[in-house]
């Protein structure tokens, strides 16, 4: 007989034990935030040979914010912008995973934090890293307007890339 009641009181333990796992990471995933934003990117590196480079281009991108704790988040991000390499604007796309670290005052955010990832430029890969900096405002209860600089140094073959990027946009918190 206890055999028989051992097999359904452990499907029963496990479903209880998942059920609860699920409820308390949904209850630690409060903030996880999805945003959009567009900007521009700006290089300033002179590339040797090349005279005359457009320097600016538009950039825009989705983000997302991953809070671990109040004054740390994992925030992977895809931004797409345009870079002129010696060739004339060709786009560039970068996969990023930025690691904020926020001070939280009230309703507004301040952070800084580095940045890594790996870029598609001239149909190659080349890793890029860097820095950030991070402003985000509650507008309503859960609606942010944020603004976020990044420099980043493209790691290509050939001369290293310098740029800086400037994003202003909405993250819709869950």
């Amino acid at each position: 007989m206890l055999r028989s009641l051992a097999t359904p009181l452990m499907a029963l333990a496990i479903l209880f034990a998942a059920g609860t796992a699920h409820a308390h990471t949904h209850a630690n995933a409060k903030g996880v935030g999805l945003g959009v934003a567009a900007g521009a990117a700006w290089s300033g590196t002179e590339l040797e040979g090349f005279d005359n480079r457009d320097a600016t281009g538009l950039s825009w991108g989705f983000f997302v914010d991953i809070p671990l704790l109040d004054t740390f988040y994992i925030s992977p991000a895809t931004t797409i912008y345009e870079l002129d390499l010696g060739k004339g604007k060709k786009p560039v796309t970068d996969i990023d995973l930025n690691f904020k670290f926020i001070v939280p005052l009230h309703s507004i955010k301040v952070g800084a934090g580095v940045t890594a990832g790996l870029t598609v430029a001239e149909e190659t890969y080349s890793t890029h890293m860097g820095g950030l900096g991070y402003l985000s405002y509650n507008a309503v209860r859960n609606l942010d307007l944020f603004a976020m600089a990044q420099y980043k140094r493209l790691i290509r073959e050939g001369q290293e890339v310098d740029d800086m990027h400037l994003f202003v946009g909405t993250m819709f918190r869950f």
